[in-house]
């Protein structure tokens, strides 16, 4: 996908005398309430302006986007990339700033992790009899939920938050199986433990982490990268999972949309809707 050169709203005011009479009031509801536009889904939008569904996607489709969906999550990352800036010992004193804090963390991501990466992954899961979801200590939230969620799209999943049952489920495991390790140093003990014995096993191998030359990342087949800036202000205590909750969601949404997110990369289309890990990660600016 091409790097934009305008915001969504710049490119809104530019395209904004080629609009129609009903296109504009979708426009100017846009326009003069982002902020609020951002929270809204089509209907909500369409509602408000005084406009149709129909109307809002043609608006959208005038202004140079595929949709209202793809629309609102860059102008989402936009408002966040130009409102968060925090000195190193401020205080983030209001939920605004709060939150727009936590959107711009996850934002970051996009620049680390390729999409590509992310489909692989998902191939992976797809065709895997089963799946081992393992972690420890203050991540085992993160790999209970995963699972949970997995088994919820049909994927049948193993996950345990005690370490001796996730070890005892890989090592009944099968070269048809995989295995994902979540771990944000890379050195839980269990879990080394447990992609050792799936390796044994000749099962397909992902980890997430925040390192990635750790011993843990010598087994994996894929590594989903974690990477984190230095945080400027000293919100996050204690300790926050919220970038692996965010690759979590990505994975799922992957997977729910998987034959669209294929047939793009088999063709390899340029600028599609999907082209983007971004466009999966800007609804976090929610």
């Amino acid at each position: 996908m091409t790097e934009r050169s305008d915001t969504v709203l710049e490119s809104i005011k530019s395209n904004f005398k080629s609009l129609f009479s009903a296109e504009k009031k979708a426009a100017e509801y846009i326009l003069n309430n982002p902020e609020e536009a951002i929270m809204l889904n089509i209907s909500e939008l369409a509602q408000k302006s005084g406009s149709s569904e129909a109307t809002v996607v043609r608006m959208c489709k005038h202004v140079g986007y595929q949709g209202y969906y793809q629309m609102r999550l860059l102008m989402s990352n936009d408002l966040g990339k130009s409102s968060v800036s925090y000195d190193e010992n401020e205080m983030l004193d209001s939920s605004q700033r709060l939150f727009e804090y936590s959107a711009a963390r996850v934002a970051e991501l996009k620049e680390s992790i390729d999409i590509r990466l992310l489909i692989k992954v998902i191939g992976i899961v797809k065709k895997s009899r089963m799946v081992f979801v393992v972690a420890t200590g203050n991540t085992t939230p993160i790999a209970l939920d995963l699972g949970f969620r997995l088994e919820r799209f049909g994927i049948p999943c193993s996950y345990s938050m005690i370490p001796e049952h996730f070890l005892n489920h890989v090592s009944l495991g099968t070269c048809d199986d995989t295995i994902i390790a979540i771990s944000r140093s890379g050195a839980s003990k269990q879990v080394l433990q447990a992609i050792e014995l799936a390796k044994k096993k000749n099962m397909h191998t992902v980890v997430i982490s925040a390192e990635r030359h750790t011993q843990l990342s010598e087994y994996a087949d894929c590594i989903i990268q974690v990477v984190e800036k230095k945080p400027k202000a000293s919100v996050l205590q204690p300790d926050s999972h919220l970038l692996e909750i965010a690759i979590s969601d990505a994975l799922l949404y992957i997977l729910q949309h998987y034959d669209t997110f294929e047939e793009n990369t088999e063709n390899e289309k340029k600028d599609e809707p999907y082209d983007d890990v971004e466009l999966l990660l800007s609804e976090y600016k929610l």
